[in-house]
């Protein structure tokens, strides 16, 4: 009984500590799975692609690997960031650019960008996965799409983590 009031006391300055620390930049991480079935409306693309971003809340930069498999270079004719609900479509707000824009060779191309400046004004769209990326095709008959989804990062982890086990512990007792 002791031992586990100790380490709810232990659990509870561990907390604090994490909650009273000084707040600084948050790098958050996001990605992307793109296929044709999340275009608005659907396409039946054989196309695939995945994406990964890294952005910092403080400085509003990222950088962002994009891949996809499936399109010839010559069929990318944009591909850009949009900020809409998943099943929704909205506005463009980043150019990744053409076809031209993209390395590779066959049917399997990358894109990168490195420090680009992400619009401040759509940043709570952005970090509460409402924005997208798409790669558009002639026709849109190859387009793809994926949701920009939040990681979870390492101390949104250890809060969950400490709050389940308090609540284990609470369970225990009683």
């Amino acid at each position: 009984m002791r031992r586990v009031a100790s380490l709810r006391y232990a659990l509870l300055a561990v907390l604090v500590v994490i909650l009273s620390s000084p707040t600084h930049a948050t790098v958050w991480v996001l990605t992307a799975n793109l296929t044709g079935s999340q275009v608005v409306p659907p396409t039946s693309s054989p196309a695939f692609g995945q994406a990964i971003m890294s952005y910092d809340d403080v400085s509003k930069l990222f950088n962002l690997a994009v891949y996809e498999v499936g399109l010839t270079q010559s069929e990318i004719l944009s591909a850009k960031i949009y900020v809409g609900a998943p099943g929704t479509n909205g506005p463009a707000i980043y150019d990744l650019d053409g076809g031209a824009s993209w390395s590779g060779s066959g049917v399997i191309y990358s894109r990168f960008v490195f420090g680009g400046l992400f619009p401040a004004a759509y940043e709570a769209s952005l970090l509460s996965g409402n924005t997208y990326i798409q790669i558009n095709t002639p026709g849109g008959a190859k387009d793809i799409r994926g949701q920009l989804i939040p990681v979870p990062e390492p101390m949104t982890l250890a809060g969950l983590s400490t709050g389940l086990a308090l609540l284990l512990l609470r369970r225990r007792k009683r």
